[in-house]
């Protein structure tokens, strides 16, 4: 059995200002802004003073360095752990889902603005709830079939975090999942990111294929690798 324990390579929030539009167009509108290896991480999104008008939307982008994996090892489960810092449900919605899905990043070192648009659709993580997300403890996601097939043996796994009730699932389905609008209002979950002690942790258990030794006798191999 093998053991991989890391910290993100790179960390980062990016967003879309829309100045007002609806939800559909606030979900697929071209980023305008990032921050990187802040010391709070965040999905967020903010209404606007025009009915059911909405003028921002965040999504948390992260990459983490998973080469150490074994070519011919078996994923056998993954988490990633986040600390929670604080939630706000302005908007009155209360259906907020955090999630992992699928992502890609135009640097691998850095979460730019225009990264917002590369946020994937395929859910690689359960959801954690509004209600259910903690403050001030650990959030635990934990990887699915699809999402320990994921992972890459060879280099870098880029993954984003973003709101499955609403903003991924009006990608997959447009206009049917707009959240509850109320005027100027924000709505987050917040957690502490790469820039504090308590950073996200992403673990991976692994069994390694078994090795033949001389005597024609199964060897199988063993490693912990530990990145905090």
């Amino acid at each position: 059995m093998g053991q991989l324990i890391l910290n993100a390579l790179t960390d980062g929030a990016a967003n879309s200002t829309t100045g007002g539009s609806s939800w559909h167009s606030a979900v697929t509108a071209i980023g305008n802004n990032s921050n990187n290896m802040m010391a709070i991480n965040l999905i967020r999104v903010t209404s606007d003073t025009i009915t059911n008008q909405w003028s921002q939307v965040y999504r948390a982008f992260y990459a983490f360095n998973t080469s150490a994996l074994p070519d011919t090892c078996t994923i056998d489960s993954a988490t990633l752990v986040l600390k929670g810092y604080d939630k706000k449900d302005d908007v009155s919605d209360g259906l907020w889902e955090l999630a992992v899905f699928n992502a890609t990043l135009n640097s691998e070192v850095i979460v730019g603005w225009t990264d917002f648009n590369n946020a994937g659709t395929t859910q690689l993580t359960d959801s954690i709830t509004y209600a259910g997300w903690n403050t001030s403890g650990n959030n635990t996601l934990t990887f699915n079939s699809t999402g320990l097939a994921y992972f890459s043996k060879t280099g870098n796994t880029v993954f984003c975090i973003r709101d499955a009730t609403h903003d991924a699932a009006d990608e997959l389905d447009p206009n049917n999942h707009d959240p509850n609008w109320v005027s100027y209002k924000a709505s987050y979950m917040r957690w502490v990111a790469g820039a504090e002690a308590d950073k996200p942790v992403l673990t991976i258990n692994y069994t390694d294929a078994p090795v033949t030794g001389a005597n024609g006798a199964s060897i199988v191999r063993r490693h912990t690798y530990g990145g905090i």
